[in-house]
């Protein structure tokens, strides 16, 4: 949901685009000929190269998209990092290298030199636009996604700035300005990444029932697995506090049992609760015959175009409804609720004791005609569900919890090569992507 811009947000951003622009256009008068344009006249230091090589690496699309996989799957979000890297090292060494002893500044280039072909010249021109138009998408959805809680602005818009400012950069200078400000990009991603490391380390790890907005997430039981529906309806009968609030049928999409619905008899609104065990697999007690229910956040689109996020129906001209913050530790594995400050080791031991929960996007269709709110309709009615799953630490960094890297533990053949050839896939595409 989008608010105001505050105007510190809308001031460093300004600051930060106007002098990205200025240096490119002080730069791109320094670019007199083909060899300034393509390779800054090779002339750029040693360390502000290996700086801007660290900064193209942490792209929109990496550097947010392994941090949001490690974030939802733990350790195998690393492994996509791991797989990049090991390219970009092929990149440098197989293909920069001997292009550059060609004294050729693209790929085109250098098959020309070496065939005399203008029919290679032409498919190596063209196979490097496709690619690298596949290769800008993600990058551009990240900036997008970066400007739209930033600035207030749609998605849309944020990937039209960006890609304006992107191609203005490019267009000006060519490599002097590109190398710059990869540098000056790069140089701010490990300065502050340290920085919040230090203070993740210097914090400490503590238990928390929700997230830094103070809103604390329901979690009803522990009941017997046997019979955890008519423990579960007597303990909202008893409870004075909350209105009364039944158990719907698990019917249709719901037949599976891992979302339960609870709604409220008098405002209708609907909750969503993900059932699972009380401890999870790894945890000293897991498998004691014992579930619980833990709240889920929830988004639903009516047919008639309603949306009710977390029971609350959207009303025109009020303020939005947020969905809330997330990112908490259920157990430290003892009585402990924190930990104080930790050293690197210690804050890796002491995830490997603890109990995280992690959410899991869940998308559900109803049929026409049915809904979990009031209204009915001859569309479907959309829920985007957000499902807490408690995870051990000791289950969080190991490989194979993601779906696609599950080959790696599997004992079936077929998986592990599935697993194998996912990461030389990743190791060959980023050693052949167009930069």
């Amino acid at each position: 949901m989008l608010e105001g811009p505050s105007t510190l947000s809308l001031v460093l951003f300004a600051m930060f685009v106007g002098v990205t622009l200025g240096l490119s256009l002080y730069l791109g008068r320094r670019a007199k000929s083909s060899e300034g344009y393509f390779a800054a006249h090779g002339q750029i230091p040693w360390f502000v190269n290996g700086v801007a090589f660290a900064g193209d690496y942490l792209s929109a699309a990496s550097f947010l998209g392994i941090c949001g996989m490690i974030a939802f799957y733990g350790y195998d979000g690393f492994l996509y990092s791991i797989g990049y890297l090991a390219g970009w090292i092929v990149a440098l060494f197989v293909v920069a290298e001997p292009m550059k002893k060609l004294g050729k500044f693209t790929f085109a280039d250098a098959l020309d030199a070496k065939f005399g072909s203008r029919g290679i010249r032409f498919a190596a021109g063209v196979s490097t636009l496709v690619v690298s138009v596949f290769y800008l998408i993600p990058q551009m959805v990240g900036a997008g996604a970066l400007v739209q809680p930033l600035l207030a602005l749609p998605h849309w818009a944020g990937v039209i700035i960006v890609g304006a400012v992107v191609v203005f950069i490019v267009l000006t200078a060519g490599m002097v300005s590109t190398t710059w400000v990869q540098f000056i990009k790069g140089g701010l991603l490990v300065v502050f990444s340290a920085v919040l490391t230090l203070m993740i380390l210097n914090r400490g790890l503590s238990v928390q029932e929700g997230g830094n907005d103070g809103y604390k997430f329901g979690r009803l039981g522990p009941f017997s697995a046997a019979d955890w529906e008519s423990e579960l309806t007597a303990a909202l009968a008893a409870d004075s506090a909350r209105p009364a609030t039944e158990i719907l049928a698990p019917t249709g999409v719901w037949e599976k049992g891992q979302i339960v619905r609870l709604r409220e008899t008098d405002s209708g609104a609907t909750s969503y609760w993900a059932l699972g065990d009380e401890f999870p697999e790894g945890a000293t007690d897991a498998g004691n015959g014992r579930v619980v229910l833990r709240e889920c956040q929830s988004v639903v689109t009516e047919s008639d175009g309603r949306t009710w996020i977390n029971g609350t129906l959207q009303q025109e001209g009020e303020k939005p409804t947020k969905l809330h913050r997330v990112g908490q530790l259920e157990s430290l594995g003892d009585d402990r609720q924190s930990t104080g400050p930790l050293g690197p080791t210690g804050f890796l031991a002491a995830i490997q004791q603890s109990t995280a929960v992690l959410w899991r996007p869940l998308d559900v269709k109803l049929e026409p005609g049915t809904s979990d709110t009031e209204a009915t309709g001859t569309e479907a009615t959309v829920i985007k569900l957000y499902v807490p799953k408690a995870t051990h630490g000791t289950r969080l960094l190991r490989p194979g919890e993601h779906p696609t890297f599950a080959g790696i533990r599997s004992e079936k053949l077929v998986d592990k090569l599935n697993f194998l050839s996912l990461m030389i896939a990743l190791f060959g595409g980023t050693a052949s992507l167009p930069h």
